[in-house]
């Protein structure tokens, strides 16, 4: 008896320390209450399918894989966190080249400062997140570790800094690519205002160039709307995979 309550409290705590990291399930508007009791629901269902385990060490040895499914299923949600953050930070690098970061405040839904821009990607991917069932996948993916990586069975020696660092990069060249159209259009906004500079100094380039490129990013904004849903529908689309691969580094050889 004593094991099969071990078993289900292992199983809960990797599905539960994921729910709260993952994105759509950790927003801050769910109440705690229901996220805690979708947790449960599912740990029941996966505890009927999983196969008995025999845990060695006494407390000292449960405490330790309790430790470490906590710590697997934070990570998974870290990463699955990590593709959904790359679509905010090409908002906040847009921002940033629009002047948009000086008027950022704390947004209580974001937990974090956010300015128009990142604010708005960062809405859109909520949306695509839902439209294309990303939700549903994310609980699959949390299910089907339980098949990939057997409780107790994880194995932390292949996972290095090499790793981390494959993730970060990966990450930051997807927001980079989001964003890299815009930023173009900046750049190609400032160098006009310096030629504008250059050959008619009695207009005030400083006054004039916050508006013009505001006015500008708009526009652009608007023309690639579509496109920037697709993107991003891309990136958000890569999330389960994105966990899968990440779970490899931790399956046993």
């Amino acid at each position: 008896m004593i094991f099969q309550i071990q078993k289900l409290i292992l199983i809960l705590t990797r599905i539960t320390t994921f729910i709260v990291t993952t994105p759509g399930y950790s927003y801050r508007g769910i109440p705690n209450v229901l996220k805690v009791a979708l947790s449960g629901v599912i740990s029941i269902f996966v505890y009927m399918a999983t196969p008995e385990i025999a845990i060695e060490g006494g407390m000292l040895g449960f405490s330790l894989l309790l430790i470490r499914e906590a710590i697997f299923g934070l990570a998974l949600g870290f990463v699955g966190q990590m593709v959904f953050s790359s679509v905010e930070m090409a908002g906040k690098l847009m921002d940033f080249q629009v002047g948009f970061a000086m008027g950022a405040v704390y947004d209580p839904a974001m937990g974090a400062q956010a300015s128009n821009y990142g604010r708005t990607y960062y809405w859109l991917a909520v949306a695509i997140f839902f439209l294309l069932d990303m939700h549903s996948l994310l609980m699959e993916t949390i299910i089907n570790s339980f098949n990939l990586i057997p409780l107790g069975t994880m194995n932390i020696q292949g996972f290095g800094a090499e790793a981390v660092l494959r993730v970060f990069s990966r990450v930051f060249e997807l927001g980079i690519n989001l964003a890299a159209p815009m930023i173009i259009t900046v750049l190609v906004t400032d160098v006009v205002l310096g030629i504008i500079s250059r050959t008619v100094p009695q207009i005030n380039v400083f006054m004039l160039g916050m508006p013009m490129k505001s006015m500008v990013s708009f526009f652009v904004f608007m023309i690639s709307v579509g496109w920037i849903m697709n993107t991003a529908g891309g990136l958000v689309g890569t999330m389960p995979g994105f966990i899968e691969g990440f779970m490899e580094l931790f399956a046993a050889p």
